[in-house]
């Protein structure tokens, strides 16, 4: 017996359709707000999020323009507003690799920017990288988010633009390079490292994808014009 083409499970919602896919989480560049360490408090001002478009590859869609929608209704910012960490290059392996914490409740969307100020840590065994940060010598910052609902666009004659309507910042990290928006952070084969995310698509899109799919199981059962 011929194999079965997967089935595609979607939803209408209002004048798209969507179905959920898993996604690992994805890191974009942010930066140190300029002169904004304050020696008594040993605190920093970051920019996590300015919602550039940035360019991405994946396996399963190829390359696409990402697109961040910076809003008070996009941005879930309740993790970074219960402390979240302030990491060494995204690193979740070791206490060490902690330099501090979201001041609870600083971050807030201003305009189009993701704003959030740090608390440094003042341990012994993170003093050399935090004093790097103090004194500008690390300045770039990155953050590590999830996706929870993007908007997926064809262009005709350009890159596809996937619309992130839904994100959550889960952690902020000082990086010794800026992070390419072409890459990304792989997951492993666990599950606990993907998450559920909302992909929405022009009715069109899927329209057509659905005809290809149909026009792939005639061709398997030997059915096709």
């Amino acid at each position: 017996m011929a194999a079965r083409s997967p089935p595609i499970h979607l939803r209408r919602s209002e004048n798209h359709m969507s179905n959920v896919i898993r996604l690992p989480k994805l890191i974009r560049e942010a930066e140190v707000r300029a002169q904004s360490f304050d020696e008594a408090a040993n605190t920093i001002d970051v920019v996590f999020t300015t919602g550039a478009t940035g360019r991405r590859v994946s396996w399963v869609d190829g390359e696409f323009d990402e697109e961040l929608v910076v809003n008070k209704k996009s941005v879930r910012l309740d993790r970074l507003n219960n402390g979240a960490p302030f990491l060494d290059t995204h690193s979740k392996w070791s206490l060490s690799d902690v330099l501090g914490s979201v001041v609870r409740g600083s971050a807030r969307i201003d305009g189009s920017l993701g704003i959030a100020k740090v608390l440094l840590s003042r341990a012994a065994d993170v003093a050399d990288r935090v004093a790097k940060i103090k004194e500008g010598v690390v300045s770039n910052i990155s953050v590590g988010y999830r996706i929870h609902a993007v908007e997926k666009k064809e262009r005709a004659g350009q890159t596809p633009l996937h619309r992130v309507i839904d994100w959550e910042p889960w952690e902020i990290s000082a990086v010794p390079i800026p992070f390419d928006a072409g890459a990304q952070i792989r997951a492993t084969s666990n599950e606990d490292e993907t998450f559920a995310c909302r992909i929405i698509s022009d009715p069109a899109d899927v329209c057509e994808l659905v005809r290809i799919r149909m026009r792939m199981a005639a061709a398997q059962h030997g059915l096709a014009s």
